[in-house]
């Protein structure tokens, strides 16, 4: 079962938010702004997984050309996503259900707005030759809902400043878990990861 849904996790993960979006539109006009919000970055979520994913030359082959300096198989690629599939799941999903409880409506917000940061500071990372990193087109995209969204809560919704940080602790704790299991599946501990990326990246830099 594990490796089916590894195989077809963009699959699986399209099914689940497509049919909950499909639903979620039939009670639409009732929906909350947040709920709104929501629904974009379930699209926008799913939309960038494939553009990721599925896009020759992908975000985790470019990791693992210029970070790793390894070549990692089809179906440790596909393993990978299902931590970062789970995450999205987890990250509108319950949300949606519980649109004020702000600490897990910004989330998303993050998700999106780190998203857009990560694959733009790519470019110059890694030195890719052309103004693009696989998935960059949707992450500008949710990093423009993120913003917006941001801007939302904070002009009309009574967000607490101890929030905002405890959901961006909430964020990097599950972001770093999520990146803890993608470096085991490389074997790779994740403590030494930030030590590796720091060597790479100064030896790309000297180039």
């Amino acid at each position: 079962m594990k490796n089916w849904v590894a195989r077809y996790n963009l699959e699986v993960l399209t099914f689940v938010l497509g049919t909950f979006i499909v639903c979620a539109a039939a009670f639409y006009p009732s929906l909350s702004v947040i709920q709104r919000f929501i629904i974009g970055f379930m699209w926008l979520f799913a939309l960038h997984e494939w553009e990721e994913g599925r896009c020759p030359g992908g975000f985790i082959d470019l990791i693992a050309g210029n970070i790793l300096k390894m070549d990692v198989s089809r179906e440790t690629a596909d393993l990978s996503r299902i931590p970062t599939m789970v995450l999205i799941l987890g990250f509108t999903i319950l949300p949606f259900f519980f649109d004020s409880t702000w600490i897990l409506v910004l989330l998303p917000v993050y998700l999106g707005i780190f998203e857009g940061i990560v694959h733009v500071a790519g470019i110059r990372i890694f030195r890719t030759g052309k103004p693009y990193t696989p998935g960059m087109v949707t992450a500008l995209a949710e990093f423009a809902l993120g913003a917006a969204c941001l801007a939302y809560l904070i002009a009309f919704c009574p967000v607490a400043w101890w929030e905002y940080l405890v959901a961006a602790a909430l964020y990097f704790a599950c972001f770093a878990f999520m990146q803890s299991r993608l470096t085991k599946l490389v074997g790779i501990k994740y403590r030494d990861f930030p030590k590796i990326m720091r060597s790479r990246i100064s030896a790309m830099r000297a180039r």
